[in-house]
């Protein structure tokens, strides 16, 4: 037998081979050792950003069939020169009273164009497309993320904050390249005359083609609340104030709007004004929304719409944008009426669409490249041409100033 003395030894008769193999290396490769390893990354890109886009997804959107409308914005009243009443109370045997007419106003807009091009050398796309090296950037994982982008910027244009162009300007507002913004279409003479800045204009939507002056009179006037009870100064939101902001889009409307639409901050405030609160009927609860996209709408039921929460029966959709003025203030909270009530085949508030979202290229495949770019590179851009519009504003409205 034979007698083990040292470790060699023993390692010897364990393994069969020669233990300097299993001794540690002087110069171990690591990851981090030049040219041994390279992560893959892969054809996605996770974006940390929010790219909500709520606005723009709840408000309906129609065909563009023409580009003016009607409005009627006073009541007809009755001469009394022949005994009769101005509501039309005749006396009996009383003679035909003279012919009235309401007062009519026209409108019209203009379709606007919104776009977000791209591009990629024709070296990396050639890359992307043909090579197994690992790549993101060629026009395929662009046109991914842009899609969602493009969305998000016109959500961004739906919800620009008026008040803070029009403190910042240095002359007239006299128009914008941007889809129109809520908070411009829902205002009012009084928000204007507190809030429109050194300049005219600005509370005046479409102001290269429309005619709603709102210096001019009341006409065009949504309801404007504001949680301090004055215009410009913020103030918490209260039960009260909803009611009573209610109450008022009722009387000017004669319907409740049919959702509401604000930040996230405003959200957390009216959670925080009803939770503890124990009522019979307590006006927070939980709605299922059907959303309107694009013509196409999601059917009401279980596991097909969407559930938000509700104030006073009306759902509540939060969004990154809502504008804010600045200050304390967290954010606005608009009330809309995106329903047909006329039956007119019009919503009351909406997005008018001539020509719907759109992807182009032009790449190494298209006629004319490289000629078309003028470069050596590929392009792409998403387009949607349409308008935000109102036909009737009475029934639309906001409240702002809002603070924690």
């Amino acid at each position: 037998m034979t007698q083990i003395r040292t470790i060699d030894e023993l390692e010897a008769l364990h393994y069969g081979y020669n233990r300097n193999l299993l001794r540690k290396a002087d110069a171990p490769i690591t990851t981090s050792t030049a040219g041994t390893f390279n992560a893959i990354f892969g054809a996605y890109a996770w974006a940390q950003l929010n790219l909500e886009a709520n606005a723009f997804g709840v408000l309906p959107k129609y065909p563009w069939d023409k580009s003016g409308w009607r409005v009627i914005t006073a009541k007809p009243t009755l001469n009394t020169t022949n005994g009769n009443t101005t509501l039309g109370g005749t006396a009996e045997g009383g003679s035909i009273a003279e012919t009235v007419k309401p007062t009519l106003q026209e409108l019209d807009v203009r379709p606007k164009t919104a776009q977000l091009p791209f591009s990629a050398s024709e070296v990396m796309e050639w890359l992307s497309t043909h090579s197994k090296d690992d790549i993101w950037g060629g026009l395929g994982s662009l046109r991914l993320y842009m899609a969602v982008q493009h969305k998000e910027f016109l959500n961004r244009m739906l919800l620009a904050d008026v008040e803070s162009e029009a403190a910042s300007s240095s002359g007239a507002h006299t128009g914008s390249t941007d889809f129109e913004s809520l908070d411009r279409i829902i205002s009012s003479d009084a928000e204007e005359d507190a809030l429109g800045g050194n300049h005219s204009g600005f509370y005046d939507p479409w102001a290269a083609n429309a005619t709603v002056d709102r210096d001019s009179g009341t006409d065009f006037d949504c309801t404007v609340e504001s949680a301090s009870g004055t215009i410009g100064t913020d103030g918490v939101l209260t039960d009260d104030t909803l009611r009573t902001f209610l109450r008022k889009v009722r009387i000017a409307a004669g319907k409740d709007p049919n959702v509401f639409l604000g930040s996230h901050e405003v959200y957390s405030e009216i959670q925080g004004l009803y939770m503890p609160s124990v009522r019979i009927a307590n006006p927070y609860g939980e709605a299922l929304v059907q959303i309107d996209v694009n013509g196409i709408q999601t059917f009401k039921g279980t596991g097909v719409g969407i559930h938000v929460d509700s104030i006073y029966g009306i759902p509540y959709i939060p969004t990154k944008d809502a504008p804010s003025g600045g200050g304390d203030e967290v954010g606005r909270l608009f009330a809309l009426d995106t329903s047909d009530a006329e039956g007119y085949g019009y919503p009351r508030l909406g997005i008018q669409v001539a020509i719907p979202t759109e992807y182009y290229e032009a790449t190494r495949r298209s006629p004319g490249y490289p000629f078309v770019n003028n470069a050596f590179v590929e392009k792409g851009v998403f387009r949607t041409m349409g308008e935000t519009v109102c036909r009737h504003f009475k029934s639309q409205g906001k409240i702002r100033d809002i603070k924690l």
